[in-house]
This record gives C-alpha cells, sequence and structure tokens, in this order.
C-alpha cells in the first residue's frame, strides 16, 4: 500500500537501488491504475531522489501473484508493514526484507520470517535492513535456492499449520468458558 511508504522507507529503498546498479524497483498498487497516481507517486521518488527510470508503477491486476515471477526480493514497508503481501511474497518464492521496531504492528514481518526460518531477514536498523538486501541481492544462487524452496518452507511452518492453529483456538476457548464458570 502506497500509503505505508513512509519517507523513511523511500530513502532506504533509494540506497538499496543505488548500492545495486542493475535492480530496478516495481510498486504495485491502485494508487498506481490511473495517470494522476502515477503522476503523483513518480513525484514522491523524484523528491526523494530516487531515478524514475528504474521504477515500474503496476496497477491493480487479476491475477497479481504471476506477477512475483518479476520480483527476486519483497522489501516490506515500515514503520507498518505488511501481512498478506509479507505471506504471499514467501509463497511465491520471494524472499522479504522486513525492518522491525517494538510496537505491535511493526512485528508482523519479523514474525513471520521467524516462523519461516528466515528471521536473519529480519533487522532493526536501517542499515542492516540496507547491508541485508544488498547481500542478498548480490547473493544469486541463494536467491534461486529460496524461489526454489520458499513454499515448501511456508507448508511445513506454524504459519499453514491450520489444524495446530484451530486445536490451540479451541483450548483457548475451552479455558475462557471455565473461567467463566
Amino acid at each position: 500500500q502506497f500509503n505505508k511508504m513512509t519517507d523513511s522507507t523511500l530513502t532506504v529503498w533509494k540506497k538499496i537501488l543505488d548500492s545495486v546498479p542493475a535492480s530496478r524497483l516495481i510498486l504495485k498498487n491502485k494508487t498506481l491504475n490511473t495517470d494522476d497516481g502515477k503522476e503523483f507517486v513518480g513525484n514522491r521518488l523524484k523528491k526523494i531522489g530516487i531515478d524514475v527510470e528504474r521504477v515500474e508503477l503496476r496497477g491493480t491486476t487479476g491475477n497479481y501473484l504471476r506477477e512475483y515471477d518479476d520480483v527476486d526480493i519483497a522489501l516490506d514497508t515500515f514503520p507498518y508493514t505488511g501481512g498478506v503481501t509479507t505471506c504471499e511474497a514467501l509463497y511465491m518464492g520471494v524472499p522479504v526484507i522486513s525492518l522491525y521496531g517494538e510496537r505491535h504492528g511493526t512485528r508482523f514481518g519479523l514474525s513471520m520470517l521467524k516462523n519461516v526460518g528466515l528471521d536473519e531477514l529480519a533487522v532493526n536498523s536501517y542499515d542492516e535492513y540496507i547491508n541485508r538486501a544488498v547481500g542478498l541481492a548480490n547473493d544469486k544462487e541463494l536467491l534461486k535456492i529460496l524461489r526454489r524452496n520458499l513454499r515448501g518452507m511456508m507448508k511445513k511452518s506454524p504459519l499453514m499449520d491450520s489444524k495446530n492453529y484451530l486445536r490451540e483456538i479451541e483450548e483457548a476457548f475451552i479455558k475462557i468458558l471455565r473461567a467463566e464458570r
């Protein structure tokens, strides 16, 4: 969501683009369905100093999950991190770099990455975020391995263990009911 992209987020993304010369940034959001929206976003990127020639602005589409084939690394927004988008990226074989903070709403990426076994992709500083993204972008072999294995890692993780999740919910409800008696 473009409204989650703070100037700090865009500044950090600019540093990543500057550090990986052949990289490109894809932004996808309903704001980009219109020319006015694209102009607004383009102007915001220029204000930060991002070379808009290296940014692809995409509007919404029906088969958006297939577009993850065009992505090597997903960069999580901060301080408001992704939720469903992070899960979708991981399920589609795309690693996510996430910056976490102390508040609940800043830790979704950390939680998801930890549950998948990739908590090293969750960091707590701008410099670590940049270094992790640049390091991963330069490790083509690791990106290939993650592309092949992330979906399986997701399926085996607690994030997709619906039976255990439902069992824990049932136990919580039973505990609540017993406490009310």
